[in-house]
Parts: structure tokens; sequence; C-alpha cells
């Protein structure tokens, strides 16, 4: 004789309803937090990348340095006098920077010859532009150096009104200021300026 199965309880119902009911939510829960977890990937991976300094796109705005020349005076002091050229009415302030040479032991001027520039003294300056018709601006400043030495390493610095435009810099030069001071000689030819787009003034 077959047997007939007995009808499940309410609570044997509710049960297997509740069972059956919460597979699904935890596979929902499960795929959200997946998808969660991808975009939390993706968002990462698009700030961890290369960072690169902003280049300026219009040139309209940039001026650079045609001529840069410097003298010393009798009294230790450096007259150093610049010639841009370009969207000079950019030109917010020049800042020298020297960099003192002194005899070495083995009577080179520069103990450290073919080193990077590395300023030792800076000054800031906001001259008034000297406009001509070609657009140019003829600035010229006189920087007293706390250091004496028988020799600088120097450079101009132009600083744009916009602060998101590099610095113009100068070629780096060397200003003989005592030829007769014992043990100095002249040191090795001066390499090209490298880009430069902060300068913290001391």
């Amino acid at each position: 004789m077959p047997k007939i199965p007995f009808p499940t309880s309410p609570r044997q119902r509710r049960e297997t309803t509740m069972i059956d009911a919460s597979a699904p939510r935890a596979s929902r829960l499960r795929r959200m937090a997946a998808v969660a977890a991808l975009c939390g990937l993706l968002v990462l991976g698009a700030a961890c990348g290369k960072k690169v300094m902003p280049v300026p796109q219009d040139n309209r705005e940039l001026f650079t340095w045609r001529s840069a020349t410097a003298t010393a005076t009798a009294n230790g002091c450096i007259v150093a006098r610049g010639e841009a050229q370009g969207n000079v009415d950019n030109l917010a302030s020049v800042i020298v920077e020297i960099q003192a040479l002194d005899a070495s032991a083995n009577g080179a001027g520069d103990s450290c010859a073919g080193c990077p520039f590395q300023a030792t003294s800076r000054q800031e300056f906001r001259p008034e532009k000297q406009l001509t018709p070609q657009s140019t601006a003829i600035v010229e400043m006189t920087m007293c150096p706390d250091r004496k030495a028988p020799a600088y390493r120097w450079r101009l610095v132009g600083v744009n009104v916009l602060t998101r435009f590099a610095h113009a810099l100068s070629k780096v030069q060397t200003l003989v200021a005592d030829p007769n001071a014992p043990g100095f000689n002249l040191p090795v030819e001066e390499a090209a300026p490298q880009q430069q787009t902060e300068i913290v003034l001391p």
C-alpha cells in the first residue's frame, strides 16, 4: 500500500519559504559587493597614474631672456642687467641667484667644477620695465651679497604673473669680482640651464 505523505505543518512551510527567499538575496548582495569592489579598483587605478607637470599650451603668455650680463662694483656688489623678450607684460619680478666661488685647497676657483648650480643667495626685485617697440623689457638690479667671494656663478630668474607657467631662466654664468685673489682660477664653462618651476625664497 503506497504511503501518503503527511501535509507539512505551517511552521515547516514558513521555514522552507524563508530559506528559498534568502538564497536569491544573498546572491544579489554578493553581486553588488563585487561590482562595488570593481568600481573601487578602477577609481584607485585612475588615481595612481603617473602625475605630469602641466605644460603651458599658449606660448603667447611666455617670455624668455634674450641676454643677461653682470658686472662687479668696487664695493663688492653685483649689477645684473637682463633683456627679456616675449610677453614682457607678464614679468612680475626678477630673482638674482648667486653661488659664491672661493679658492679651493688645490688652487682651483671652483671646488665643485661640473656640479649643478646651487644658489647660496637670492634676492627678488620688482623693477620697472622699460618697454621698447620690439616688445622687450630691460631690467637692471644691484645685489650686494653678504658673503664676499672672488667670483660668483649667477643667473636671472624671471617670474611670470601666471603662476602655472614655468619661470624664465637665464644661462648660468661666472662673474669674476677679484681675479687677483690668491689661488683663484676660472671655473669650467657653465652648462645650459635646467627647467625649474618653483623657487623657495629664504
